[in-house]
């Protein structure tokens, strides 16, 4: 079964139970909101990972003949 946004910690309860009691009687009072906070912030600050090393001719980009979607006549048949 899969995981609501709340149970996977995307979207935050409206009042959170670790937070102090001034905390929450600011949120019920409605001038204060916690951090609007998602996994996207999160990854969006992780270090970037190390990029792969350099193997082959030309590096590590693929390089093959373009081909045509609908093949022409003039086109060699494999």
């Amino acid at each position: 079964m899969p995981l609501s946004a709340r149970e996977e910690g995307r979207i935050q309860v409206s009042i959170e139970p670790d937070m102090p009691w001034w905390q929450k009687l600011l949120m019920a009072l409605k001038v204060w909101r916690p951090p609007h906070r998602t996994k996207h912030h999160d990854v969006k600050n992780m270090p970037r990972p190390e990029p792969p090393p350099v193997t082959g001719a030309y590096g590590n980009e693929v390089v093959s003949k373009p081909q045509r979607r609908v093949p022409q006549r003039k086109d060699a048949t494999p």
